[in-house]
Protein backbone atom coordinates (compact mmCIF):
# COMPACT_ATOMS: atom_id res chain seq x y z
CA UNK A 1 0.00 0.00 0.00
CA UNK A 2 2.61 2.15 0.58
CA UNK A 3 3.84 2.26 -2.73
CA UNK A 4 0.79 3.15 -4.10
CA UNK A 5 1.61 6.68 -4.24
CA UNK A 6 4.81 6.33 -5.99
CA UNK A 7 2.57 4.07 -8.81
CA UNK A 8 0.05 7.29 -8.63
CA UNK A 9 2.56 9.67 -9.84
CA UNK A 10 4.42 7.57 -12.49
CA UNK A 11 0.78 6.84 -13.88
CA UNK A 12 0.80 10.57 -13.78
CA UNK A 13 3.86 11.35 -15.53
CA UNK A 14 3.19 8.41 -18.15
CA UNK A 15 -0.39 9.97 -19.03
CA UNK A 16 1.41 13.71 -18.90
CA UNK A 17 4.24 12.60 -21.73
CA UNK A 18 1.29 10.67 -23.60
CA UNK A 19 -0.79 13.95 -24.14
CA UNK A 20 2.75 15.71 -24.34
CA UNK A 21 3.48 13.24 -27.34
CA UNK A 22 -0.27 13.61 -28.97
CA UNK A 23 -0.13 17.54 -28.68
CA UNK A 24 2.96 17.84 -30.27
CA UNK A 25 2.19 15.31 -33.18
CA UNK A 26 -1.02 16.96 -33.59
CA UNK A 27 1.29 20.47 -34.16
CA UNK A 28 3.10 18.70 -36.82
CA UNK A 29 -0.06 17.57 -38.27
CA UNK A 30 -1.52 20.90 -38.57
CA UNK A 31 1.72 22.89 -39.62
CA UNK A 32 1.97 20.31 -42.51
CA UNK A 33 -1.55 20.53 -43.17
CA UNK A 34 -0.90 24.56 -43.18
CA UNK A 35 1.62 24.27 -44.99
CA UNK A 36 -0.35 22.23 -47.89
CA UNK A 37 -3.05 24.44 -47.90
CA UNK A 38 -0.73 27.38 -48.29
CA UNK A 39 1.14 25.22 -51.16
CA UNK A 40 -2.18 24.54 -52.95
CA UNK A 41 -3.70 28.02 -52.73
CA UNK A 42 -0.77 29.49 -54.41
CA UNK A 43 -1.21 27.02 -57.56
CA UNK A 44 -2.37 29.19 -60.65
CA UNK A 45 -5.76 26.96 -60.81
CA UNK A 46 -6.99 28.30 -57.56
CA UNK A 47 -5.72 31.92 -58.49
CA UNK A 48 -7.92 34.41 -56.36
CA UNK A 49 -9.81 36.77 -58.74
CA UNK A 50 -12.44 39.12 -59.06
CA UNK A 51 -15.96 37.85 -59.03
CA UNK A 52 -17.47 37.98 -62.41
CA UNK A 53 -18.89 41.41 -63.24
CA UNK A 54 -22.45 40.69 -65.81
CA UNK A 55 -22.75 44.09 -65.86
CA UNK A 56 -19.61 45.99 -66.28
CA UNK A 57 -19.81 49.27 -68.30
CA UNK A 58 -16.47 48.96 -70.07
CA UNK A 59 -14.42 46.56 -71.85
CA UNK A 60 -11.12 47.36 -73.51
CA UNK A 61 -9.95 44.87 -76.38
CA UNK A 62 -6.67 43.71 -76.58
CA UNK A 63 -5.29 40.80 -79.07
CA UNK A 64 -3.81 37.78 -77.37
CA UNK A 65 -0.39 38.06 -79.53
CA UNK A 66 0.12 41.14 -76.90
CA UNK A 67 0.80 38.90 -74.22
CA UNK A 68 2.10 35.01 -75.82
CA UNK A 69 5.65 34.11 -75.56
CA UNK A 70 8.11 34.47 -77.79
CA UNK A 71 8.38 31.16 -80.69
CA UNK A 72 11.20 28.79 -80.09
CA UNK A 73 11.72 27.51 -83.80
CA UNK A 74 12.81 23.75 -83.17
CA UNK A 75 9.45 23.61 -80.87
CA UNK A 76 7.26 24.87 -83.86
CA UNK A 77 8.70 22.32 -85.98
CA UNK A 78 8.13 19.66 -83.76
CA UNK A 79 4.17 21.05 -83.02
CA UNK A 80 4.07 21.54 -87.02
CA UNK A 81 4.99 17.82 -87.22
CA UNK A 82 2.62 16.75 -84.17
CA UNK A 83 -0.11 18.34 -86.31
CA UNK A 84 0.34 16.09 -89.48
CA UNK A 85 0.68 13.18 -87.45
CA UNK A 86 -2.90 14.33 -86.17
CA UNK A 87 -4.41 14.12 -89.55
CA UNK A 88 -8.20 14.25 -89.50
CA UNK A 89 -8.21 12.63 -92.84
CA UNK A 90 -5.90 9.45 -91.17
CA UNK A 91 -8.86 7.81 -89.32
CA UNK A 92 -8.05 8.24 -85.83
CA UNK A 93 -7.08 4.44 -85.05
CA UNK A 94 -4.40 4.27 -87.58
CA UNK A 95 -2.52 7.16 -86.06
CA UNK A 96 0.39 7.12 -84.03
CA UNK A 97 -0.88 8.67 -81.06
CA UNK A 98 2.34 8.01 -79.20
CA UNK A 99 4.92 9.90 -81.46
CA UNK A 100 2.31 12.40 -81.54
CA UNK A 101 2.23 12.63 -77.94
CA UNK A 102 6.01 12.76 -77.53
CA UNK A 103 6.24 15.92 -80.32
CA UNK A 104 4.20 17.91 -78.38
CA UNK A 105 5.28 17.13 -75.22
CA UNK A 106 9.10 18.18 -76.61
CA UNK A 107 7.21 21.28 -78.14
CA UNK A 108 5.86 22.03 -74.71
CA UNK A 109 9.00 21.79 -72.50
CA UNK A 110 10.47 24.31 -74.98
CA UNK A 111 7.54 26.34 -73.26
CA UNK A 112 5.56 26.04 -76.96
CA UNK A 113 1.80 27.08 -75.41
CA UNK A 114 0.21 25.36 -78.01
CA UNK A 115 1.68 22.10 -77.51
CA UNK A 116 0.89 22.93 -73.75
CA UNK A 117 -2.88 22.81 -74.10
CA UNK A 118 -3.02 20.50 -77.04
CA UNK A 119 -0.80 18.07 -74.35
CA UNK A 120 -3.65 18.64 -72.03
CA UNK A 121 -6.22 18.04 -74.28
CA UNK A 122 -5.20 14.33 -74.86
CA UNK A 123 -4.56 13.78 -71.69
CA UNK A 124 -8.09 14.03 -71.04
CA UNK A 125 -9.12 12.23 -73.82
CA UNK A 126 -9.79 8.79 -74.59
CA UNK A 127 -7.07 8.46 -77.49
CA UNK A 128 -4.44 6.06 -76.73
CA UNK A 129 -1.91 8.14 -75.74
CA UNK A 130 0.78 7.44 -73.24
CA UNK A 131 -0.23 9.56 -70.17
CA UNK A 132 -4.06 9.91 -68.81
CA UNK A 133 -3.27 12.03 -65.25
CA UNK A 134 -5.35 14.36 -64.73
CA UNK A 135 -3.08 16.36 -62.49
CA UNK A 136 -0.46 16.25 -65.46
CA UNK A 137 -3.06 17.72 -67.79
CA UNK A 138 -3.98 20.55 -65.05
CA UNK A 139 0.13 21.29 -65.04
CA UNK A 140 0.29 22.09 -68.34
CA UNK A 141 -2.31 24.31 -68.48
CA UNK A 142 -0.78 25.66 -65.45
CA UNK A 143 2.45 26.27 -67.41
CA UNK A 144 1.02 27.98 -69.91
CA UNK A 145 -0.49 30.60 -67.61
CA UNK A 146 2.54 31.42 -65.72
CA UNK A 147 3.73 32.32 -69.09
CA UNK A 148 0.78 34.46 -69.61
CA UNK A 149 -1.52 33.02 -72.32
CA UNK A 150 -4.63 34.30 -71.88
CA UNK A 151 -6.61 31.38 -73.81
CA UNK A 152 -4.58 29.14 -71.05
CA UNK A 153 -6.76 31.14 -68.40
CA UNK A 154 -9.40 30.81 -70.52
CA UNK A 155 -8.80 26.77 -70.25
CA UNK A 156 -8.78 26.74 -66.68
CA UNK A 157 -12.10 28.03 -66.54
CA UNK A 158 -13.55 25.24 -68.26
CA UNK A 159 -11.67 23.00 -66.10
CA UNK A 160 -13.58 24.78 -63.00
CA UNK A 161 -16.62 24.40 -64.82
CA UNK A 162 -16.62 21.01 -65.72
CA UNK A 163 -15.81 19.80 -61.86
CA UNK A 164 -11.67 18.67 -63.38
CA UNK A 165 -10.37 21.13 -60.69
CA UNK A 166 -11.26 20.21 -57.27
CA UNK A 167 -13.52 22.48 -56.16
CA UNK A 168 -14.33 24.33 -59.26
CA UNK A 169 -18.04 25.61 -59.55
CA UNK A 170 -19.52 28.28 -62.09
CA UNK A 171 -18.31 31.13 -59.89
CA UNK A 172 -14.52 30.34 -60.15
CA UNK A 173 -14.99 29.43 -63.75
CA UNK A 174 -16.49 32.61 -64.96
CA UNK A 175 -13.96 34.38 -63.17
CA UNK A 176 -11.14 32.84 -64.79
CA UNK A 177 -13.19 33.72 -68.22
CA UNK A 178 -13.60 36.87 -67.03
CA UNK A 179 -9.36 37.20 -66.79
CA UNK A 180 -9.14 35.53 -69.91
CA UNK A 181 -10.82 37.95 -72.04
CA UNK A 182 -9.36 41.10 -70.18
CA UNK A 183 -6.04 39.26 -71.20
CA UNK A 184 -6.96 38.94 -74.84
CA UNK A 185 -8.55 35.66 -75.22
CA UNK A 186 -10.52 35.48 -78.01
CA UNK A 187 -12.25 32.13 -76.55
CA UNK A 188 -13.05 33.82 -73.74
CA UNK A 189 -14.89 36.71 -75.14
CA UNK A 190 -16.74 34.61 -77.59
CA UNK A 191 -18.27 33.16 -74.40
CA UNK A 192 -19.13 36.26 -72.87
CA UNK A 193 -20.73 37.70 -76.51
CA UNK A 194 -22.82 35.04 -76.11
CA UNK A 195 -23.42 34.77 -72.22
CA UNK A 196 -23.59 38.43 -71.91
CA UNK A 197 -25.97 38.82 -75.71
CA UNK A 198 -29.56 38.93 -73.68
CA UNK A 199 -32.08 41.92 -73.42
CA UNK A 200 -32.85 40.89 -69.73
CA UNK A 201 -31.11 39.49 -67.35
CA UNK A 202 -32.28 35.68 -66.93
CA UNK A 203 -33.42 34.46 -63.43
CA UNK A 204 -31.42 31.52 -63.49
CA UNK A 205 -28.15 33.41 -64.28
CA UNK A 206 -27.60 31.40 -67.58
CA UNK A 207 -27.36 34.93 -69.27
CA UNK A 208 -27.79 38.43 -68.83
CA UNK A 209 -28.73 41.71 -70.51
CA UNK A 210 -25.44 43.75 -71.73
CA UNK A 211 -25.56 43.76 -75.53
CA UNK A 212 -23.11 46.96 -76.27
CA UNK A 213 -20.17 44.61 -73.71
CA UNK A 214 -21.53 41.83 -75.81
CA UNK A 215 -20.37 43.50 -78.92
CA UNK A 216 -17.77 44.82 -78.08
CA UNK A 217 -16.20 41.73 -77.08
CA UNK A 218 -17.02 39.31 -80.35
CA UNK A 219 -15.76 42.40 -82.68
CA UNK A 220 -12.75 41.85 -80.76
CA UNK A 221 -12.73 38.18 -80.70
CA UNK A 222 -13.37 38.72 -84.38
CA UNK A 223 -10.73 40.73 -85.35
CA UNK A 224 -8.37 38.80 -84.37
CA UNK A 225 -9.67 35.74 -87.02
CA UNK A 226 -11.66 34.18 -84.29
CA UNK A 227 -14.37 32.23 -86.29
CA UNK A 228 -17.16 31.40 -83.85
CA UNK A 229 -17.08 35.07 -82.69
CA UNK A 230 -18.78 36.29 -85.88
CA UNK A 231 -20.98 33.63 -85.68
CA UNK A 232 -22.31 34.73 -82.21
CA UNK A 233 -21.83 38.65 -83.41
CA UNK A 234 -24.12 38.05 -86.27
CA UNK A 235 -26.61 36.83 -84.08
CA UNK A 236 -26.86 39.74 -82.29
CA UNK A 237 -26.92 41.66 -85.36
CA UNK A 238 -29.66 40.19 -86.67
CA UNK A 239 -32.17 39.84 -83.19
CA UNK A 240 -34.13 42.68 -83.78
CA UNK A 241 -34.66 42.15 -88.17
CA UNK A 242 -34.38 45.36 -88.84
CA UNK A 243 -33.05 45.68 -92.61
CA UNK A 244 -29.89 47.13 -91.78
CA UNK A 245 -29.56 44.12 -89.05
CA UNK A 246 -30.32 41.77 -91.43
CA UNK A 247 -27.42 43.26 -93.99
CA UNK A 248 -25.09 43.43 -91.46
CA UNK A 249 -25.44 39.50 -89.98
CA UNK A 250 -25.60 38.65 -93.20
CA UNK A 251 -22.02 39.89 -94.18
CA UNK A 252 -20.55 39.18 -90.93
CA UNK A 253 -21.88 35.29 -90.99
CA UNK A 254 -19.89 35.49 -94.74
CA UNK A 255 -16.73 36.59 -93.06
CA UNK A 256 -17.35 34.15 -90.39
CA UNK A 257 -17.20 31.51 -93.20
CA UNK A 258 -13.93 32.79 -94.71
CA UNK A 259 -12.55 32.95 -91.05
CA UNK A 260 -13.31 28.92 -90.24
CA UNK A 261 -16.35 28.83 -89.01
CA UNK A 262 -18.56 25.68 -89.73
CA UNK A 263 -21.57 27.72 -88.24
CA UNK A 264 -21.84 30.57 -90.35
CA UNK A 265 -21.66 28.75 -93.08
CA UNK A 266 -24.28 26.44 -91.57
CA UNK A 267 -26.66 29.61 -91.04
CA UNK A 268 -25.69 30.69 -94.61
CA UNK A 269 -26.91 27.47 -95.88
CA UNK A 270 -30.15 27.64 -94.49
CA UNK A 271 -31.06 30.86 -95.11
CA UNK A 272 -30.59 30.63 -99.00
CA UNK A 273 -32.36 27.65 -98.93
CA UNK A 274 -35.37 29.67 -97.84
CA UNK A 275 -35.50 29.43 -94.09
CA UNK A 276 -37.70 32.13 -92.34
CA UNK A 277 -38.55 33.76 -95.77
CA UNK A 278 -41.91 33.49 -95.24
CA UNK A 279 -42.20 35.16 -92.38
CA UNK A 280 -39.94 38.18 -93.21
CA UNK A 281 -37.31 37.74 -90.37
CA UNK A 282 -34.68 35.64 -92.81
CA UNK A 283 -31.89 37.64 -93.99
CA UNK A 284 -32.23 37.12 -97.42
CA UNK A 285 -35.15 37.94 -100.21
CA UNK A 286 -35.67 35.17 -102.48
CA UNK A 287 -34.48 31.17 -102.69
CA UNK A 288 -30.72 30.61 -103.97
CA UNK A 289 -30.31 26.58 -103.99
CA UNK A 290 -27.15 26.97 -105.80
CA UNK A 291 -25.91 29.47 -102.89
CA UNK A 292 -27.11 27.13 -100.38
CA UNK A 293 -25.38 24.05 -101.54
CA UNK A 294 -22.41 25.37 -101.88
CA UNK A 295 -22.50 27.04 -98.27
CA UNK A 296 -23.46 23.16 -96.93
CA UNK A 297 -20.49 21.90 -98.81
CA UNK A 298 -18.33 24.20 -96.91
CA UNK A 299 -20.47 23.74 -93.84
CA UNK A 300 -19.57 20.21 -94.06
CA UNK A 301 -15.65 20.70 -94.41
CA UNK A 302 -15.35 23.11 -91.88
CA UNK A 303 -16.74 20.83 -89.31
CA UNK A 304 -14.77 18.21 -90.36
CA UNK A 305 -11.36 20.05 -90.41
CA UNK A 306 -12.04 22.41 -87.59
CA UNK A 307 -9.57 25.25 -86.69
CA UNK A 308 -7.27 23.71 -89.55
CA UNK A 309 -9.12 25.60 -92.14
CA UNK A 310 -9.36 28.80 -93.25
CA UNK A 311 -11.37 30.04 -96.34
CA UNK A 312 -10.17 33.19 -97.27
CA UNK A 313 -10.92 33.38 -101.28
CA UNK A 314 -14.07 32.50 -100.42
CA UNK A 315 -15.64 35.52 -102.60
CA UNK A 316 -13.73 34.03 -105.37
CA UNK A 317 -16.46 31.35 -105.56
CA UNK A 318 -19.29 32.23 -103.25
CA UNK A 319 -19.66 35.86 -103.37
CA UNK A 320 -22.61 37.28 -101.22
CA UNK A 321 -25.43 38.92 -103.97
CA UNK A 322 -25.93 40.67 -106.40
CA UNK A 323 -22.92 39.48 -107.57
CA UNK A 324 -22.90 36.33 -109.83
CA UNK A 325 -21.90 33.06 -108.88
CA UNK A 326 -18.60 31.70 -110.70
CA UNK A 327 -18.97 28.39 -112.43
CA UNK A 328 -18.48 25.42 -110.63
CA UNK A 329 -17.73 21.66 -112.19
CA UNK A 330 -20.08 20.34 -108.55
CA UNK A 331 -16.63 18.48 -107.51
CA UNK A 332 -16.79 19.37 -103.79
CA UNK A 333 -12.43 19.26 -103.10
CA UNK A 334 -12.78 21.83 -106.15
CA UNK A 335 -14.48 24.57 -104.16
CA UNK A 336 -13.06 24.04 -101.29
CA UNK A 337 -9.08 24.39 -102.89
CA UNK A 338 -10.50 27.69 -104.43
CA UNK A 339 -11.71 28.99 -101.30
CA UNK A 340 -8.44 27.98 -99.53
CA UNK A 341 -5.16 30.66 -99.92
CA UNK A 342 -3.93 30.32 -103.26
CA UNK A 343 -0.53 31.83 -102.37
CA UNK A 344 1.93 29.78 -99.93
CA UNK A 345 1.28 30.39 -96.79
CA UNK A 346 3.55 32.80 -93.99
CA UNK A 347 6.09 30.78 -92.40
CA UNK A 348 3.78 29.67 -89.10
CA UNK A 349 3.87 32.25 -86.12
CA UNK A 350 3.81 29.99 -82.62
CA UNK A 351 2.82 33.40 -80.39
CA UNK A 352 -0.76 33.28 -83.00
CA UNK A 353 -3.56 32.94 -81.80
CA UNK A 354 -5.33 33.93 -84.94
CA UNK A 355 -4.16 30.84 -86.73
CA UNK A 356 -4.66 28.43 -83.50
CA UNK A 357 -4.55 25.00 -84.75
CA UNK A 358 -5.31 21.30 -83.56
CA UNK A 359 -6.89 20.21 -80.13
CA UNK A 360 -5.36 23.57 -78.30
CA UNK A 361 -9.18 25.48 -79.88
CA UNK A 362 -11.42 23.02 -77.59
CA UNK A 363 -14.25 24.92 -76.29
CA UNK A 364 -16.66 24.33 -73.48
CA UNK A 365 -17.92 20.56 -73.88
CA UNK A 366 -17.79 17.89 -71.21
CA UNK A 367 -14.79 16.93 -70.88
CA UNK A 368 -14.47 13.00 -70.43
CA UNK A 369 -11.32 11.79 -68.66
CA UNK A 370 -10.04 8.31 -69.99
CA UNK A 371 -10.13 5.44 -67.36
Amino acid sequence: MKHFPRLRHLLIFFVALCLFALSVRAGLVTSLTNRLTANMSDLPRYTKLPLFNPHRKTFTCVYQDQHLPPADPQAELWFQQALALDDPDVYYKNRDWTRIYQLYQQAAQRNHWKAMLNLASLILSSYPVPEHDLEVAIRWVEKAMQLGVPDAWDRMGVYHQNGVVQGGNATTAYAFFQRAADMGSPAAMTFFGDKLGGTYDDAGGDFWGNRPIAIEMLQCAMAQGYGDAAYQLGLLQMSGFSKEGKAQALKTFHEGVKLGSAECAGALSAEFDGMNLSDGTGLVDRVDDARSNRYSVLAQALEFYGDRLKLPNLDKVLPLPPAPLPKWDGNKQTLIDAAKAVTPPAKPNAASGASLQGRAQDRRVEIHVAE
